[in-house]
């Protein structure tokens, strides 16, 4: 419900025996305190400033559509969307020109009509928050490279793309919950995998280039999961959820369904023959 006293009644009440909550890290944080009063359990599925890395063999095409138009999903309101692009510093340009372009054949408007791909933020505040961001991102020193508009009627946003980004700059550690994709630029494997993890975030990531090199930096990211050259992990079998201040527990899955159970164990005596225990 809209009425935040169903929450509190909900993570405080010892009638309740775990609580789960999908959404914002500082909600989560607000419920795993009040829950802590009862020690009940509770599977928390929060935010996410997910990294896509390109490495330099990768099919760069591919990427570059793939980190378009996953960003622009759900106008970008989705927190396990790779809004961070790691790209290799001497291929920075080209990579930056070919996503500027897939973000060009992005048409936004009506959801309901045909053709349309990214519908409009949930509200005018969300929208004014995204915008500010972007702004204060190139006040800092980001190069807009395209995007950054408010299109009216409704709360729309054009898909943007900053480049030149720094690391620890807010653009690139806090949640936008908007149609923004940033790129940084790394040097090799190793500056890449610093980055990625360089978040209190670890929900989702992706990687693009050869299998095996691709697999060593995927199992070196701290995420719960994790796609590689474009693969899906979201399926009712595969457990999802996050690392660090991404979320605690799985959903989904095996994993997912053992969350709300718990183990008991038996003590049993058993009788000898002749009735003596």
């Amino acid at each position: 419900g809209a009425d935040p006293a169903v929450g509190a009644a909900l993570t405080t009440s010892p009638d309740v025996d775990m609580v789960t909550f999908t959404g914002s890290t500082p909600t989560g944080r607000a419920i795993m305190a009040a829950a802590s009063g009862t020690l009940k359990k509770v599977f928390l599925e929060l935010g996410g400033k997910s990294a896509a890395i390109v490495l330099d063999d990768a099919d760069f095409n591919t990427a570059a559509m793939f980190s378009a138009f996953s960003m622009v999903t759900h106008a970008g309101q989705g927190c396990a969307l790779t809004s961070r692009l790691l790209v290799p510093k001497k291929h920075k340009d080209e990579l930056v020109e070919l996503v500027k372009n897939n973000f060009g054949l992005v048409r936004y408007g009506d959801p309901t009509a045909a053709g349309t791909y990214m519908g409009p933020l949930i509200s005018e505040k969300q929208r004014d928050k995204v915008d500010g961001m972007v702004k204060r991102a190139v006040e800092a020193g980001a190069t807009l490279v395209t995007g950054g508009e408010k299109v009216d009627p409704g709360y729309f946003y054009t898909p943007t793309l900053l480049a030149d980004v720094d690391p620890d700059s807010e653009i690139a550690q806090e949640e936008v919950f908007g149609p923004v994709l940033v790129v940084i630029a790394y040097e090799d494997d190793d500056d890449a995998v610093r980055i990625a993890n360089n978040s209190i975030y670890g929900l989702s990531g992706a990687v693009f280039g050869s299998q095996d090199r691709a697999l060593e930096v995927a199992r070196r990211i701290r995420t719960g999961t994790f796609s590689i050259n474009g693969g899906n992990y979201f399926a009712p079998d595969s457990p999802f959820g996050g690392y660090k201040q991404s979320g605690i527990g799985r959903e989904m899955g095996r994993a997912g369904l053992e969350e709300f159970l718990e183990s008991k164990t038996y003590a049993v005596v058993v009788p000898e023959a002749g009735g003596q225990a």
